[in-house]
């Protein structure tokens, strides 16, 4: 849902992205890239498609589980975890951040938190609400 949520119209800048569901690698392996085109650097591939489905099972299964880390501890390895995974096209940083903000929360055994992630549009100050109970986020532009 998180997913969708950031991409309403199924594209991430020009490019056609794979909304709410875990990515292939019908355009070739996820790779975090920079640099020129022609002179690019990969600085991470991420596991193939094919094993997302475990992956995010595994991840799932640990970050739901009640555990006797500290919740700061918690949080950056779900952080961590999450974007090593690289489940979707785009937006794995952003739904990482909601994650941490997520386990934070339910440290707190607070029902909201407010989190400020990154858009891709600079003039797009809303806030999205996460409430961990119901993990569906809202916009709410009256909190900036």
């Amino acid at each position: 849902m998180w997913h969708a949520a950031l991409f309403p119209a199924g594209r991430s800048g020009m490019r056609k992205i794979i909304v709410g569901a875990w990515r292939d690698d019908s355009t070739g392996p996820m790779q975090v890239v920079s640099g020129p085109m022609g002179r690019e650097r990969v600085h991470y591939e991420a596991p193939s498609a094919n094993r997302l489905e475990a992956g995010m099972t595994s991840f799932l299964e640990w970050f739901n589980e009640e555990t006797h880390l500290d919740a700061v501890l918690k949080a950056g390895l779900a952080h961590l975890w999450f974007v090593t995974i690289h489940p979707f096209d785009d937006g794995n940083g952003r739904i990482a951040r909601a994650i941490t903000d997520m386990e934070l929360a339910r440290s707190e055994k607070s029902r909201q938190r407010l989190d400020r992630p990154s858009s891709p549009r600079k003039h797009d100050k809303a806030a999205v609400i996460c409430d961990p109970v119901d993990t569906r986020p809202t916009r709410n532009v009256d909190c900036v």
